[in-house]
């Protein structure tokens, strides 16, 4: 393309005048203008176009430096000196153009000529923006740090910083104000690079005078990388309890290669401030359901992915259930590792972390042979969920490879060794390695989160009305986290779903006040989960930490005041949960049993705790902001300590040898302004004194001497008093290193606080139901011929209350499904806005508190445990992934179809909108029959084809209902619907969508011709079955293509040879029988 102009919009703005006013139309009138004077084809218009605005950075620099009357004027002669070596594109560092292969944004090549006209400090900026082009650069100059260029701009923009004076753009803020703007532009969506000065100008010059450098620059070095994912420290997250998840993600190479076969996908999951890291590989469907699920549930604000590794389904899946996070691409190998790369660099981590911790051992000797794989005795030095992990082979390749993603990542932003040396490692629940089988969970997949508003609701995407908030009366930021890691995945083994009811029962009722007390007392904890992953990692001087990174900020006197405060915290758990341990007399809990009782559950950690308490005054040293440590703390300061003492003490024996030298009682040490020790003679003794004396200063009456002996001694001394305030500088650093031996305690201490917080965050959950609660009765299967059972008497909602219904109020209802007796379907029908979809939510929230361990709002409850819940509801498509309404309900359907099993629990919801009566009937009625006689799973199915209600009622495997109604005449003669809310045996005639119409505001005049013509259909089509042929007038062939469209869709999952759960023949009978039905209309 001749003439391109991308290169030059980097550098333009160094021939003009840095302007403050912004014109919203300048880049737009730019790119015409270029496009207008430039001999250019209509491909290279397009190209150009797109060059520009990929790189939206780069136009604010260009459009913040350009007022309108430059652009005429001004524009050619820049344009023809600007561009590099006749270089007519932006390059990469590598000098590749944007349409190469392997083309990287994320750098830039900077021409020599260029960088040579530049002064010392900007090109040192240069070569740290040329490969940081993602970035926003913080720049360290003194107090302050500096953005400039494009960065300038940025900061103004949503820093409201003030532009600087000068011909370059330029903005800067203090380095207290450093936590609040990195965290802005961090949550913002903006990658910042902390770039801090590593030498004083004083270490500058006396660096050039040493290897006589011409360098006037002081040297710097980038000291972090932050992110949406990787805040870490206390003021940026305290606003905020819910974990910012990095996520890594992979998937094995045949997945992309043949779309047919089983995906296999290996994810890490990371919480940077929490240091917790979930592990996982695990098989999925061809529409990747298990990856849909993982992404609904943990939401993560930044994803890391490899470079045009992933299959275009995982693309769409990763865009559809995240919430815009930061996308991270690392080139394959190169940046985002292989399995075996990563277990080399978890080798190397490990090994420092053990010669640290047992130097000497001989275990420590074997990890430092030259083997390039973990040998298997070395895995004992591992966590176990890594240790397992290392042991799988070819099933954890996946899932290390993602670790590997994770580490390369966190490795440039200085948190990879602490992250790995104190993490608290979990495993997916799905994955394919390790024992899972003890501890099953109900699976809710994306659907059933997202239909039944389980953590967002659908209205603006937060918490508020979702059951997550109702259920969430916890007090620490930690326990938080902990009950939607419990509310994403209820119970589902009977004795651990009655273990934890016990544990709920036993806090309520005569033991409610104590549990009440121990909350008070958590609301002063600080988030404890995440204030020791910060000291943890302040264990090692890195990053922004490092010795010899200059901070103007006493970055000491915070580090020490978050040990402290980890200290308090850690010993008001111990109070507080041996507090709570009086009610262990008058309980029989197991859990609570376990969870109170120290050297059990809870951790036995006094004796720590006390070393710390003798070790120091920690309010004095809060409050002074260093550490005195009580004499046999530590050695290194008691030896500095005592040579101190010895040499203060020789001084003054020297003053006793001289007084009897000099006969003189009244001769003392003196010091006078920096000078000490200095021997105060009478003037009457003046001529008595030895040669050696040296005569230092005098006043009258006073003569002042030193003497070799004395000059020597305070050399020793100022060694001495050099070396035991280095030893106080140190002594925090090893107090943390002790503390962080015991970090597996500290860490079980803050798991036990936090399920206690949840446990009675459930136990006071049930006061904010309205109407009655109980307990669930759970029941066990004694044989696998029992039928699943879910019965519920005055089942209420755990959210919605009367006083947000406005004059109305809540109506409960009983309902059962299942068991002894019962039909396992219900089929509802009922007026439009009667409450079906409420009730399918009820029932399905109802399932979820039973497992989860919670009351219930109904007067009695019974339950077999759900395996899994699925939700068809509501009507939504999915365009940014090319899915309409009618596609994302039949791929939900084929998910229920696939993996519904005699324990699960279906919700339909109006299953076949979004296409022809015909087909949508015949869908819906195949798919009943299919989970009634083939799967034989509890569910409700609501639905406005009645023609249903007409095939089943005599059917005793399913049961008619309908959501009650009052029918009067309104105005103008249209029928106005009074709703009841009652569900009531039997089939609704009708849906009464007039009355709808009528609520909604349309004109009489079209609601008289509207119900005219609704009676109109029903007195010719609605007295006998033959004429509902009116609605089958579509051809067959379109019939059986739609059918045949779900079962492709179903087979499309089904294809891979290890799905054996899935009978692909019992899908395909959904078909016949759709068939069946259309040659019988």
């Amino acid at each position: 393309m001749p003439y391109p102009l991308v290169c030059s919009f980097l550098f333009l703005s160094i021939n003009f005048v840095s302007i403050q006013k912004i014109y919203n139309s300048m880049l737009t009138t730019l790119v015409s203008h270029c496009i207008s004077v430039l001999p250019m084809t209509i491909d290279e218009r397009r190209t150009f176009t797109t060059l520009v605005c990929a790189d939206l950075n780069l136009l604010l620099f260009f459009g913040r430096h350009l007022e309108n009357v430059y652009v005429e004027s001004q524009f050619h002669k820049c344009f023809a000196q600007l561009l590099w070596s006749g270089n007519r594109v932006r390059r990469d560092a590598k000098k590749r153009f944007p349409g190469d292969a392997n083309y990287d944004p994320r750098t830039l090549y900077l021409p020599p000529d260029f960088l040579k006209s530049l002064s010392g400090g900007q090109r040192q900026w240069w070569e740290f923006k040329s490969k940081h082009m993602d970035k926003v650069l913080f720049f360290k100059m003194g107090k302050f740090y500096e953005l400039f260029e494009m960065d300038a701009h940025i900061g103004a923009k949503e820093l409201g910083l003030q532009y600087m004076k000068g011909e370059q753009p330029h903005c800067g803020f203090p380095e207290k104000n450093f936590s609040m703007n990195v965290e802005k532009l961090a949550r913002k969506g903006y990658r910042v690079l902390v770039i801090e000065q590593t030498e004083t100008p004083e270490q500058m010059e006396l660096r050039r005078k040493e290897d006589g450098s011409k360098d006037k620059v002081v040297k710097r070095e980038i000291c972090a990388v932050v992110t949406k994912g990787t805040l870490t420290e206390g003021e940026m997250l305290s606003a905020n309890p819910d974990a910012s998840y990095l996520m890594a993600v992979t998937e094995n190479s045949q997945n992309v290669a043949n779309q047919n076969t089983e995906r296999i996908f290996g994810v890490c999951v990371v919480d940077v401030a929490t240091s917790r890291v979930i592990l996982g590989q695990f098989g999925d469907d061809l529409e990747c359901s298990a990856l849909s699920c993982l992404l609904s549930e943990l939401r993560p604000v930044e994803i890391i992915k490899p470079v045009k590794l992933l299959g275009p389904e995982t693309e769409k899946v990763l865009l559809r259930h995240t919430r815009s996070p930061l996308v991270n691409e690392l080139v394959p190998l190169l940046e985002f590792w292989d399995a075996e790369r990563t277990a080399q660099e978890i080798r190397r981590i490990y090994r420092c972390t053990v010669d640290q911790l047992v130097s000497g051992s001989p275990k420590t000797s074997n990890l430092h042979s030259d083997d390039s794989h973990l040998e298997e005795d070395d895995l004992g030095c591992l966590p176990d969920v890594l240790s397992e992990l290392m042991r799988t082979g070819e099933n954890g390749i996946c899932a290390l490879s993602a670790l590997g993603g994770v580490l390369f990542y966190l490795k440039q932003a200085f948190l990879d060794e602490t992250l790995l040396r104190f993490a608290k490692f979990e495993l997916l629940p799905s994955s394919g390695f390790g024992d899972i089988v003890s501890k099953p969970y109900m699976v809710l997949d994306s659907a059933a989160l997202e239909n039944l508003e389980i953590f967002e609701n659908s209205r603006n995407g937060d918490s508020s009305g979702t059951i997550y908030a109702q259920l969430n009366h916890c007090v620490t930021g930690f326990g938080k986290r902990l009950l939607k890691t419990w509310l994403a995945r209820p119970l589902y083994h009977v004795e651990l779903i009655k273990e934890r009811q016990d544990a709920v029962a036993s806090l309520q009722g005569v033991n409610l006040p104590y549990a009440l007390e121990f909350r008070k007392a958590m609301t002063r904890l600080p988030d404890m989960e995440r204030l020791l992953a910060r000291v943890f990692s302040s264990s090692k001087a890195c990053g922004r930490n490092a010795n010899k990174v200059v901070l103007y900020e006493d970055a000491a006197k915070k580090q020490l005041q978050e040990f402290i405060s980890a200290l308090h915290g850690c010993e008001l758990m111990v109070q507080i949960c041996c507090s709570l341990g009086v009610i262990l007399e008058h309980v029989e809990s197991r859990q609570l049993h376990h969870l109170l009782t120290p050297g059990q559950g809870l951790p036995d950690v006094n004796s720590i705790l006390k070393h710390f308490k003798d070790a120091f005054d920690w309010v004095q040293a809060n409050s002074s902001g260093r550490i005195i440590p009580h004499e046999g703390v530590d050695i290194e300061y008691d030896s500095s300590c005592e040579k101190v003492k010895e040499i203060e003490s020789h001084l003054t024996k020297y003053l006793q040898e001289q007084r009897r030298l000099l006969g003189n009682k009244s001769i003392t040490y003196a010091t006078v302004g920096k000078d000490s020790y200095l021997l105060e003679v009478p003037e009457s003794l003046r001529g008595s004194i030895p040669r050696d004396y040296e005569l230092c200063s005098s006043k009258k009456g006073i003569f002042r001497y030193w003497t070799p002996n004395i000059k020597k001694s305070l050399t020793e001394l100022s060694e001495a008093e050099t070396g035991k305030e280095s030893s106080l500088k140190s002594i925090l650093h090893r107090l943390i290193g002790q503390f962080c031996e015991h970090h597996l305690k500290w860490r079980q201490l803050v798991s036990v606080t936090a399920e206690l917080d949840v446990l009675i965050s459930l136990a006071i959950a049930s006061d904010y139901f309205e109407g009655p609660s109980c307990r669930p009765v759970i029941m066990s299967s004694s044989c696998t011929n029992e039928v699943p059972h879910f019965s519920a008497k005055s089942l209420g909602h755990p959210v919605l209350k009367s006083d947000s219904l406005g004059k109305g109020t809540f109506v409960s209802n009983d309902i059962t499904i299942g068991g002894s007796g019962h039909a396992s379907f219900i089929l509802l029908t009922g007026p439009n806005m009667g409450g079906k979809s409420t009730l399918l939510r009820q029932v399905c929230l109802a399932a979820i508190l039973a497992q989860l361990g919670a009351d219930v709002p109904a007067e009695s409850f019974e339950l077999s445990p759900v395996d899994r819940i699925f939700v068809r509801m509501g009507a939504r498509d999915h365009i940014m992934v090319g899915q309409s309404t009618f596609l994302t309900e039949l791929s939900e359907t084929a998910t229920m179809l696939s993996y519904s099993t005699r324990n699960s629990l279906v919700a339909l919801d109006e299953l076949g909108r979004g296409t022809s009566t015909s087909d949508g009937q015949a869908i819906a009625e195949s798919v009943l029959e299919h989970f009634v006689y083939k799967v034989q799973c509890r569910g409700m199915f609501s639905t406005h084809y009645h023609r249903l209600a007409v095939d089943y009622q005599n059917n005793p495997e399913v049961s008619l209902c309908h959501m009650a109604c009052q029918v009067g005449n309104g105005d103008g003669g249209v029928e106005e619907v009074t709703f009841l809310y009652r569900l009531t045996p039997g089939a609704c005639p009708k849906s009464y969508g007039v009355n709808i119409a009528r609520l909604a505001g349309l004109p009489i005049s079209v609601l008289q011709k509207a119900a005219a013509k609704s009676r109109e259909f029903e007195a010719t089509y609605g007295k006998h079955r033959k004429a509902d042929s009116f609605f089958f007038q579509s051809p067959v062939d379109n019939m059986v293509s739609c059918i045949q469209g779900l079962i492709s869709a179903v087979e499309k999952w089904t294809s891979h040879e290890s799905a054996k759960s899935i009978d692909i023949d019992s899908l395909t009978e959904v078909w016949h029988r759709a068939r069946i039905l259309e040659q019988q209309s």
